[in-house]
């Protein structure tokens, strides 16, 4: 493994930017020194699994490399798409020095995606681990977090075993899963609703496996029926908050009332796409919020309500905002062993943290003309002024995290009435396909959803340029808050011993998104045709460039 010097690198952190000299060797970040001092620390590192390295590279013919952002040349020894100035013949072995100081030119930590849907196993025809991931990584997203609503559902130990072992197999990039409660695929519980019980059993399994645990984002709870069909509803929420000994586990709510849902499904008209904004109104969403913030209060309980789209959801959640919860302390066990993955330590946690994904950022409701069903996603888009209102929250500081919701599906699957989900969600007793979901069998057709992972922080980037908004601000929202939400651990910040997950952007480039440069399996973004400002350049994982 090279060691990597990023020499005059303008670091951004959640609190500023800081000119330095960033020194990485092993997979971490060895050192944030002072610019100047770098390639002296490198010089005096002795160490004997890399003096091994060293003499196998020289066996090689290779040397230090150094490349400077935005030059010309093509370095087609390291997978990157900038360019070098070749080989500086200096005394180092198996380095590699990237100059930063080209004008805007910036190192980020790699973002952490905590809502992601990679379609794996099961609806691999729309995405996979593999393709997704590689997407992930062209969007400067080092962690993701995948969400359980798959064929089979992640809602039992062995669905949730058999899915981290794929994902280690296929994933690219660093990866945690959700586990999730009941689905129309999970035969054992019969459907949605009657694993609400039995799910609880299976978490406690997951959590307890030293090995697994490892791998568990969290629970994901749906309130009300979306895609895959694993409504768990008021009754499921409770049901997680109530278990004491499942208190560390990072819970994440999509909110909409199902309740609500039910009497506004039949505004939906498959041959008018933008119904379906009104059969999913904000008020369906804003309930979902209320109910899901007393459950936590109640329970004295940590939630995270995932793709908040309006004000009066924020409104909602603000009440709630000075609540403070104790994690780690009086913990319930079963076997005399407490169930955590964010670990024991007594630490005090909002009670309440959101996030907001780019299509309710981004996209509004006026665009169904242009973009008919492709632009169909739940909750549904909103109005231009209520995504004002959401960027003004931002601005203010009102949401914790961005997170893409990516969920890519096919254009096969969006273009025609009936040619969705029935083809590969099976239509159970109790699913969301099924007599008593609420939805009727044109709205089951059209899947929800849309890919973003490869295009969240080119958009933010974008964003940087309007100067309401700053690379702090992403670093904060999108790294250095989700590793505290969820509980990672040295990663989401640019510092010493943190894991070497980094990206390099170049703020003043500008380009089209063009479907040629997707990743994506799927082949099709809503963004295709922007023209941005502010590009991904170099990607490095783990201390190695990707």
């Amino acid at each position: 493994m090279k060691k990597i010097l990023l020499k005059n690198a303008r670091v951004v952190g959640a609190d500023g930017i800081d000119e330095k000299d960033v020194v990485i060797s092993g997979g971490k970040i060895l050192k944030v020194c002072e610019s100047g001092e770098g390639e002296d620390l490198l010089a005096n590192i002795v160490d004997e699994k890399s003096e091994v390295t060293k003499a196998a590279d020289r066996e090689e013919g290779s040397g230090e490399q150094s490349f400077k952002i935005g030059s010309e040349s093509d370095a087609k020894s390291v997978r990157t798409d900038l360019g070098g100035e070749g080989l500086m013949g200096h005394s180092l072995h198996s380095c590699l020095i990237i100059d930063c100081s080209a004008d805007d030119t910036y190192v980020l930590p790699g973002l952490i995606d905590a809502h992601v849907h990679f379609r794996e196993p099961g609806l691999t025809a729309k995405g996979d681990f593999a393709s997704e991931s590689r997407a992930a990584l062209a969007g400067g997203i080092t962690t993701i977090f995948d969400m359980p609503n798959t064929v089979p559902p992640t809602s039992t130990y062995e669905a949730f075993k058999e899915k981290v072992e794929l994902a280690k197999e296929k994933c690219l990039c660093n990866f945690k899963l959700f586990a999730g409660m009941g689905g129309s695929g999970a035969p054992r519980y019969g459907g949605a609703n009657s694993n609400r019980f039995g799910f609880a059993v299976e978490i406690k399994k997951i959590a307890k496996d030293k090995k697994l645990s490892r791998f568990l984002a969290g629970v994901k709870v749906y309130m009300g029926c979306s895609t895959g069909c694993m409504a768990g509803g008021v009754d499921g929420l409770e049901r997680i908050l109530v278990e004491k000994s499942l208190r560390e586990v990072p819970v994440v709510v999509h909110a909409e009332d199902q309740n609500c849902l039910n009497e506004n499904v039949e505004k939906f008209d498959a041959a008018v796409p933008a119904s379906h904004g009104e059969a999913r109104p904000v008020e369906c969403a804003v309930e979902g919020v209320k109910i899901a913030c007393h459950l936590a209060k109640k329970y004295d309980r940590p939630i995270h309500i995932a793709h908040v789209t309006s004000r009066v959801e924020l409104d909602v959640i603000k009440k709630f905002k000075d609540e403070k919860v104790t994690l780690g302390r009086g913990l319930a066990k079963e076997d005399g062993e407490a169930v955590t993955s964010r670990g024991a330590a007594k630490k005090v946690v909002p009670l309440i943290t959101c996030e907001v994904s780019p299509r309710h950022l981004f996209l509004s409701d006026e665009m169904y003309g242009q973009f008919g069903h492709l632009l169909k996603v739940n909750p549904p888009v909103r109005s231009k002024e209520i995504v004002g209102d959401l960027w003004n929250a931002i601005y203010d500081g009102e949401v914790d995290i961005f997170a893409s919701d990516h969920s890519p599906h096919t254009l096969g699957e969006k273009g025609t009435e009936g040619s969705g989900l029935q083809g590969h969600f099976p239509r159970n007793a109790g699913s969301c396909l099924g007599s008593g979901s609420g939805l009727r069998p044109a709205e089951a057709g059209l899947p929800s959803g849309m890919p973003e992972v490869q295009t969240m922080l080119p958009l933010l980037l974008n964003e940087v340029s309007h100067g309401k908004f700053g690379l702090k601000d992403i670093v904060r929202m999108a790294c250095c808050n989700p590793a505290r939400i969820f509980g990672l651990e040295k990663v989401g910040c640019v510092a010493d011993g943190y894991r070497a997950d980094l990206v390099i952007v170049d703020l003043g480039e500008k380009y089209e998104i063009t479907r040629e440069s997707l990743l994506y399996k799927c082949g099709w973004s809503c963004y295709e045709g922007r023209v941005l400002k502010g590009r991904v350049k170099k990607v490095i994982l783990g201390g190695e460039i990707v």
